[in-house]
Order: C-alpha cells, then structure tokens, then sequence
C-alpha cells in the first residue's frame, strides 16, 4: 500500500478504512516541555499554558524528536471556564498542569448568571486557537491537529465544584439545565472556532459519562443532548470522546457514533477500566474507533522500551483487524515518563501496526 500521510492514516482508522498502518497519538500537554531546548522559550507550565505560540512550538518539536501522527493540543481545565470567574491555581511542585481554585458558580441562582462566551476573546481559549493556527501554518494538513476539549456536563463541573453540580441534579435540575444550555453554546462555538484555526478533531472529554460518577440514566438527561447538539452543530470535525473513569459509558458513546456522522470513537484507560481492548473490540469495534492499547499509568511512566513493546504488539495483535483502531495510552503522560519510551512507542508501533 501507498504510504499515507499522518492525516489520511488517520482519517481511515477513524472511518473503519484500511490505513497503511495503524496511526499513532499521544496525550502529550506540558510533557512536551522536557523536549525544548530553545532558550528563548520559558521552561515554565504556567507559560504553556497561557502561549500558544509556546504550545505550538513545543508540539511540533515534540513530534519531530518522536514521531507519532497527530499534534495534540492539550493545557489544563480552566481554559475555558476562566471567562465565568474560575481562578486556577499552580502547583507546589513542577510539572503539574494548573488546578481549578476558585470556582464561578457556587449557587443555583449562579447558572443562570452565565454569558455565553466569545473564543476569540474569553478565558484562555484563544491560546488554543493561538497553537492551532501555528501549527496548521507549518504541517499545512499533514498531521491531523487534536484539540482537548471538555463537554458541556465536564465543563459544568469546571466552572463549579463537582458534588455542586451532582446535588444541582438532585435538587436544582432547572437552574442547572438553564447553566448548560449557555456552556452548550460556548464549547460549540469554541470547537468551530479551532476547527476553523486548522484544528482537524477534538479528544471532547466525556470525562463524566463512566458509571462510578453518574449513573447511566443521570448522563442520558445531562450529557446526552448537550454532546449530540455539539456534535451535530460542528459537522467539520471529528470527535473521540475520552473517559478518564473506570466504567466507561460504551453503550452511550457506541450509539453517538450511529446517530452522527462525525463522532466516531472513544478513548478511555483499556489496561485499567472496563471492558479492556479485547471486550471493547469484540463488542464495539464495528461502530467506535478505539483510541487506546498503551498503559500511560505504570508502563510508559515505569516500564522499560521492552515492557513499552510487549505492550503495543498485544495491542495491535488484538486491535488493528478490520481498522477502527488508533495506539495511545489511556490519558495524559506522566511527565516523568522517559524518553526512551515514547521512542519505543512510535517504534513498536510502526513494527506491529503494519497493514
């Protein structure tokens, strides 16, 4: 077969085609740091986090020192909800992302205070659209750029603490539906805004659709039609939900693939929730691509090049058949992770996800 570009690779693994080989990502955010050796660039988290010029410069020196096939966009949770007041707070210790501090909604009478926010203008979005634009420039659409987005539910337990929002389910469903129909409109219009910045897909984190923090019926009245109504409402870009939990909604995500054209998988943590690769593919591979097969926890955080291996040829061995299959760990990269793992990675991947 022809070689492919990283973006056709992965185009055709998200639409059940046969690649060339099996595409390859990382959850990369402020890890890529440890790759820069620009002195005129700060070493500094908070700076990645605020620079998109930065972010760009340390994702693409990053792909070019590891390979892979996508270019992945990833910062911390506020950069959306700092437009409604949430104030971040920074680590103690370094290599840590920005934490949520103060948060903007606290009552239910707050939700209904919410604006609809302009990404051009608001919270630290346009840092996003700063790094794609950047980006997009230099690759021109060879290697899909990835954005990491949070729902609207994920966002709602953003902009307030999270037992806040569990209790507004119980207690306050009008006030909080009134709060997520403005945090509907603002990540829409935020994913357009990046796809118009050259942004090719969306990791959109349905962090909260996994069966330890809602229940299914709980993320069918407040997940459900907001992730539908964004999907539908950003028709030029693909998205893989990703579920950090250990109870990974499949049944949802699996029915957001047949009812829209451009949801197409899901990501979640397979060598730690359930199902795992197997279960998942035998189950789901018909309908979901699934982006997973690398342990981000223990084997590329602890792991030698050898266990890094192992693992992806179990993977690709158990996965790759028919397509619908990318090779990435279960969530972001522990930055102790060593470099000679990523490498493995890429390598072993480029071994054993042959078509």
């Amino acid at each position: 077969m022809k070689e492919m570009t990283s973006t056709q690779r992965f185009e055709a693994a998200l639409k059940h085609e046969t690649p060339d080989m099996v595409p390859i990502s990382y959850f990369t955010g402020i890890y890529q740091m440890h790759w820069m050796k620009d002195p005129l660039v700060w070493q500094d988290t908070v700076e990645y986090g605020r620079n998109g010029e930065y972010m760009a410069r340390a994702t693409s020196h990053f792909h070019k020192v590891v390979g892979g096939d996508t270019l992945y966009i990833l910062s911390d949770v506020g950069e959306i909800v700092q437009g409604w007041g949430v104030r971040m707070k920074i680590a103690d210790v370094p290599d840590i992302h920005m934490a949520l501090g103060k948060f903007g909604v606290n009552e239910p009478g707050d939700w209904e205070k919410l604006d609809v926010l302009d990404p051009m203008i608001d919270g630290r979005m346009p840092t996003y659209l700063d790094a794609a634009i950047a980006l997009d420039k230099e690759y021109k659409g060879s290697v899909p750029i990835g954005v990491d987005v949070p729902s609207t539910i994920t966002t709602a337990t953003h902009v307030a603490p999270m037992e806040t929002v569990m209790i507004h389910m119980l207690t306050e469903q009008d006030a909080l539906k009134k709060g997520l129909r403005t945090i509907c409109t603002t990540v829409t219009d935020f994913l357009n805004a990046c796809n118009k910045a050259g942004a090719f897909y969306s990791c959109y984190l349905t962090t909260r659709a996994s069966k330890e923090i809602t229940t299914m019926e709980q993320y069918e009245e407040f997940g459900v039609p907001y992730d539908l109504e964004t999907f539908k409402k950003t028709p030029s870009m693909y998205h893989i939900c990703h579920v950090c939990g250990v109870e990974p909604m499949f049944e949802i995500i699996s029915e957001y693939a047949k009812k829209t054209k451009n949801c197409r998988g899901i990501s979640w943590w397979d060598r730690g929730a359930q199902p795992n690769l197997k279960v998942a593919k035998e189950k789901y591979g018909d309908v979901l691509c699934l982006m997973a097969g690398v342990d981000h926890t223990n084997t590329l955080a602890t792991g030698t090049p050898a266990d890094v291996e192992k693992e992806v040829e179990n993977a690709c061995k158990t996965a790759m058949k028919g397509s619908g299959f990318i090779l990435a760990g279960g969530c972001d990269i522990n930055p102790k992770s060593p470099k000679e793992n990523m490498e493995a990675m890429v390598k072993a991947g480029r071994k054993y996800g042959k078509y």
